[in-house]
């Protein structure tokens, strides 16, 4: 079964070397690795979307340019998609070294398939957003992440069924959770998943932050609406992110002020610049 990796990138150097040594030692040889280079800084959305376009595999997987992959990421997880749309799987996170690296939550069942509306119901519970019951526990130790048993809603870790991601694409208006949004998308379109309990990712946190934190007010407040936007545009009823959409209107009351709140609580399509 033919694979493609799509690893976007920014710049040439240390990482980007490193990464292909890593895609160049893997035990499976019947993928192709798509390098995206997104030299004028449009995002990863469009570089994703530029690999899904250049994708011949029928299994597609995800790895950021900065984290590491072990020799067997490929092998494992595409031999878990046989007779899925889904693959779910470990990661380990990396804060500063590797004293500090933490692993995902373990599954319930190795090797569980979940089938039909299922598949949706464990991505969004874990991906998605916080639900209104949710916030009291952001008063527990260890905050509201942690005693929500959230996930990074990433695409790397993951492999998806190219035939079933179909026309479906990452949002490039998106700069913040854009992954988490394509993921929860699949989900709702996805017939089967399985879950392994294998942790073959190295998610980095680096020292300087990701893109949004270096943004400038304006557009964290941007980010804000279209992720607003495009939640909405899969859960209009907001069952399961209630919660972050009450988190994120105070966000934008923060670093928008009383106007910038009212736009985002109460107007119901693309109203940032209104």
């Amino acid at each position: 079964m033919k694979a493609s990796l799509i690893v976007p990138y920014r710049e040439e150097g240390a990482y980007l070397d490193r990464m292909r040594e890593m895609v160049s030692a893997q035990t499976f040889h019947d993928f192709e690795p798509i390098f995206v280079h997104d030299a004028e800084g449009r995002g990863p959305s469009w570089a994703r979307n530029q690999g899904l376009g250049a994708a011949k595999g029928e299994i597609v997987l995800f790895a950021d340019v900065d984290d590491e992959i072990a020799p067997d990421y490929v092998e494992r997880l595409v031999g878990a998609c046989e007779g899925v749309d889904l693959v779910w799987s470990r990661y380990e996170t990396v804060a500063g070294d590797a004293a500090s690296a933490a692993l995902s939550p373990r599954p319930a069942e190795d090797g569980m398939v979940l089938t039909g509306g299922a598949v949706r119901e464990f991505v969004w519970r874990r991906a998605f957003g916080y639900r209104l019951r949710d916030l009291p526990k952001a008063l527990l130790p260890g905050g509201l992440w942690r005693n929500c048993g959230r996930e990074f809603g990433s695409v790397w870790c993951r492999a998806f069924r190219r035939s079933a991601i179909g026309e479906l694409r990452f949002d490039e208006r998106i700069r913040l959770y854009e992954d988490s949004v394509f993921l929860c998308a699949f989900a709702k379109m996805a017939s089967s998943m399985r879950v392994i309990d294998y942790a073959g990712y190295r998610y980095f946190i680096r020292p300087t932050g990701g893109m949004m934190s270096q943004s400038a007010p304006e557009r964290k407040l941007a980010a804000k609406f279209a992720l607003r936007d495009a939640r909405r545009a899969l859960d209009p009823s907001m069952s399961h992110w209630r919660g972050s959409f009450v988190l994120g209107a105070l966000e934008v009351l923060r670093l928008g002020g009383f106007a910038a709140f009212v736009r985002f609580a109460f107007c119901g399509g693309n109203c940032y610049n209104s």
